[in-house]
Formats: C-alpha cells, sequence, structure tokens
C-alpha cells in the first residue's frame, strides 16, 4: 500500500503544472488577474480529490466508522490506471481552461497583455533581427534550449509537422520561430546546427540574456537554470507556443497538451479568419 500511495502521489505532483509560471515575478498587473480564473479553481479541485485519495481515514461501513477492507494488488492496479487516466483528461481540460482564461485576460487588458513590443535578437548567422523581421508573416513562437534532452525536440517535431499540416489545408506557409533561454551555451553557430533537425523553415533566435529576459517578459516565458555546475545543467521553462498574425499581434497560444493534430487545426482556423478579414494579405516569407 505504501508503494501505491508513493505511486499516486508522484502521479499528481508530475501532472501538476509549475507554480513558477504562475507566480513569476515577471507577471504584470494584468496577468496577475489569470491566478483567479477557472484554471486555478480546477486545479485546486482536482489537488482536493486526489488528496483525498490519498487521506488516511478509514472506510464508512454499515455499521459505523471502521477499517477499511484491504487493498489487493489487482485493486490497486486498477485504481492507478485510472487515476492516471482521470489525470491525463484532467490536464487537457485545464490546459483548455488556462488558454480561454488567458485570452479572456488578453481581452479586458489589451493586445499588449501577452506579446506586443519592440525586441532585438539575433539570428543563426549572428545578424540583429527584431520584431519587425516577422510583420507580414504568420509566426509560430517557441522557447527552448539546445541541450534540452527531450521536451524541446517533441515540442519542435510537432511544430514542424503542424506548420506543414496547415500549409496542406490554407496554403500559407507559417514561420516556426525557436528562441533559445540559454544565452550562455546557445550560440547562433549552436542554435543553427541544431534548428536544421527539425524542419528547413525553423528560424532560429539567440541573444545575450537581458535580450532574452527582455523578449521572455513579453510573452510571460519563465525560465530559470537547474543545477549547480556553470556548464551542465537544464533550463526550466514555460512550454508554451504563441502564435503570431501578420500584424504583429498575438493571436492565440498552445499548451503542451496539442497534438501536432490540434495545433494545425486551430492555426489552420485563425488563418482563414484572418485571409477572411483582409482579402489583399499575400504572404511574401521574406524570412526563408
Amino acid at each position: 500500500m505504501r508503494l501505491g500511495t508513493s505511486l499516486v502521489r508522484f502521479m499528481l505532483s508530475s501532472a501538476t503544472p509549475s507554480t513558477s509560471y504562475i507566480s513569476s515575478p515577471q507577471l504584470t498587473a494584468s496577468s496577475l488577474a489569470f491566478n483567479k480564473s477557472p484554471y486555478v479553481q480546477i486545479l485546486n479541485h482536482r489537488n482536493h480529490i486526489m488528496h483525498r485519495l490519498l487521506s488516511s481515514e478509514p472506510a464508512r461501513r454499515s455499521g459505523g466508522w471502521g477499517q477499511a477492507p484491504p487493498l489487493s494488488f489487482q485493486m490497486l492496479l486498477v485504481g492507478l490506471m485510472a487515476g492516471a487516466g482521470v489525470l491525463a483528461g484532467s490536464q487537457v481540460y485545464i490546459d483548455t481552461k488556462m488558454q480561454k482564461a488567458m485570452q479572456t485576460t488578453q481581452q479586458v487588458a489589451g493586445k499588449a497583455s501577452v506579446g506586443g513590443g519592440a525586441f532585438e535578437l539575433v539570428d543563426t548567422n549572428n545578424k540583429p533581427f527584431t520584431d519587425k523581421d516577422l510583420l507580414g508573416e504568420f509566426a509560430l513562437l517557441y522557447f527552448g534550449f539546445t541541450f534540452c534532452p527531450d521536451i524541446c525536440p517533441e515540442e519542435l517535431e510537432k511544430i514542424a509537422a503542424a506548420v506543414d499540416m496547415v500549409e496542406a489545408q490554407t496554403g500559407v506557409k507559417i514561420q516556426p520561430v525557436f528562441i533559445s533561454v540559454d544565452p550562455e551555451r546557445d550560440t547562433p553557430a549552436k542554435v543553427k546546427e541544431y534548428v536544421k533537425e527539425f524542419h528547413p523553415r525553423l528560424l532560429g533566435l539567440t541573444g545575450d540574456l537581458e535580450s532574452i529576459k527582455r523578449v521572455s517578459k513579453l510573452y510571460r516565458v519563465y525560465f530559470s537554470k537547474t543545477g549547480e555546475s556553470k556548464t551542465d545543467y537544464l533550463v526550466d521553462h514555460s512550454i508554451i507556443h504563441y502564435l503570431i498574425n501578420p500584424e504583429g499581434e498575438f493571436v492565440t497560444f498552445y499548451a503542451k497538451s496539442y497534438t501536432a493534430d490540434n495545433l494545425a487545426t486551430s492555426m489552420s482556423e485563425n488563418v482563414r479568419k484572418w485571409k477572411a478579414s483582409h482579402p489583399d494579405y499575400h504572404p511574401t516569407l521574406k524570412l526563408t
């Protein structure tokens, strides 16, 4: 039973998003309102349910409070599998609520609540790259680092598949962009070799620490080095994709739970809406 309890506790901890992203000091007053959103309420409700599952209260019997019957290994295994399914489903539900809550906050606070504003980085040829260079393009931004062992490669492969599907569905080529949050190790040359592995149009950007902090703050991206070594460390960061329209405005964001198909469906819908309201729009793909 102790093993089962440990497993359930692990499932709970691994399924809970990083609170550092919610309470990061980088958040502005407008995004602090997000902490009062349905996302936080749902997360608290889920944790309450799991707490009850892990509590040591005895089961209620017809004759009063008594000792719960012992759990067999099979019953425990079935319970854990069911719990894993519930948590996986609730994570998708939470991500959806999180997205709606942030979009509501954006509508209340204005388009600058997420994204928007000037930034200056360098591309893989060590040439200056600013927010204005993305104008005229649909862009999908992702923040990560080249030494990331698993999550970043998985997310970039997802992006690569999604942008190809959007092109097939709408005829519009979305510009995928990778922005490093590890400026100490991610040189332009390093990023150049890295992005080649995922998609021929994937644009890699990096810069000094202050430049990375500035663009991360614009998009409410949290990142922090983990580990004591100066060279052998990981970077904890938000796992979010940001869709930007040709006018440089934030459209929406996608959490890690989105599949490539989910991404493509949503992006295609947003592209069609844009084209319908901007009949003179003709993508140039000047960056590639």
